[in-house]
């Protein structure tokens, strides 16, 4: 008798983070798409907008109507902006159906936390939770830091991608207490993707070819993410300054991160500990010795690489992480998530090479 596949719906399916849960569960051998929905580019199959998917998948894209929401599935991915899910959620959860949400509506344990939040994101800035009382059920989705709170879930939040290269680069580090967890500034780039689809006159080509431009300087949101749950794991408030920048790629996040050592640390004792942190970890690779090939080497996969420097005469670690931001920042890690979620292996659907050149 075949086994029963698990039902999952895609609502926001036609913007970047749809498509690359559409791209990551088209050939799943445990979950199949029940539904594709949006609010926009709706009643025509989803490969008329991205036609790479042609022949893979055809599905017509369905208008996101409230009552369409959640049915025949037993999972409805939420690619959506903030403040849409938690609209959804307490109905769905209610009627037994799993929710895993890409924004930030479900990445924080409390209404202060996700206030905090809130504060640095323009667009939810001054607007309450909906259904705070939810807040403390959700699992954060960074199994390599949480996975216990992730698997078997009923509401995930997915992380934010800047805060994934953060979270990953800095835990071994906070959790062994080496370095002042006060003393932490991060320098982030972006390929131009992390805007998303709709467009706007900054990320035209002739705006981003050949430039470099920081934004939302010390006031991104994926800083008060970041540093809440490095604080929850390694046991002490974090300060953190992080300073984003656009590059001119299409997809990609490189984060170079500085803390102060607390004692004259070698080198090879840094890598070390991180070997050890991340030996089980099937996404996370911890490079050699002076290695950091940047975010071409993760490209298309589901891989953080992790490299670990010292600035001997400054006693201070300097650690460099590459990610996709599209799969190891949002789709890839949200696959991860639901394997997870529904007692799948969690690497099923996600071995895959990157991409290169």
């Amino acid at each position: 008798m075949a086994k029963r596949r698990f039902k999952a719906q895609i609502v926001g399916a036609t913007g970047y983070g749809g498509l690359g849960m559409t791209e990551q569960l088209v050939r799943h051998p445990e979950i199949e798409i029940s539904a594709l929905l949006a609010k926009t580019d709706t009643g025509r199959p989803i490969s008329d907008f991205f036609p790479h998917l042609r022949g893979f998948c055809d599905r017509v894209v369905e208008e996101a109507l409230d009552e369409r929401v959640g049915q025949d599935a037993d999972v409805v991915v939420f690619c959506t902006p903030d403040r849409v899910s938690m609209q959804h959620a307490p109905r769905l959860l209610k009627e037994g159906v799993r929710v895993l949400d890409f924004s930030g509506d479900f990445r924080f344990r409390s209404p202060e936390e996700y206030e905090r939040y809130a504060q640095r994101q323009p667009s939810v800035k001054g607007q309450p939770h909906l259904c705070p009382e939810l807040l403390p059920e959700s699992g954060y989705g960074v199994p390599g830091l949480f996975r216990c709170e992730v698997a078997g879930a009923a509401l995930v939040g997915n992380p934010g991608c800047f805060s994934v290269a953060i979270e990953l680069g800095l835990a071994p580090a906070l959790r062994a207490g080496i370095v002042d967890p006060r003393s932490i500034v991060v320098d982030g780039k972006a390929g131009v993707s992390g805007a998303g689809k709709k467009p706007a006159p900054a990320y035209h080509f002739p705006e981003r070819v050949e430039n470099v431009t920081p934004y939302r300087v010390a006031a991104h949101q994926h800083a008060v993410e970041a540093a809440q749950h490095l604080g929850r794991y390694a046991g002490s408030r974090v300060g953190l300054t992080f300073v984003p920048h656009l590059v001119p790629i299409s997809r990609g996040i490189e984060c170079t991160i500085y803390a102060q050592l607390l004692e004259p640390t070698r080198a090879e004792r840094v890598h070390e500990l991180y070997c050890e942190a991340y030996a089980s970890e099937p996404f996370v690779r911890v490079l050699p010795l002076g290695v950091s090939p940047g975010p071409k080497a993760v490209h298309g996969s589901n891989l953080c690489d992790v490299s670990t420097f010292v600035d001997f005469e400054n006693d201070r670690l300097v650690v460099v992480s590459s990610i996709d931001n599209l799969l190891k920042g949002q789709a890839g890690m949200a696959l991860q998530n639901l394997n997870l979620m529904l007692g799948i292996e969690e690497t099923c659907g996600l071995e895959r090479i990157p991409v290169y050149p």
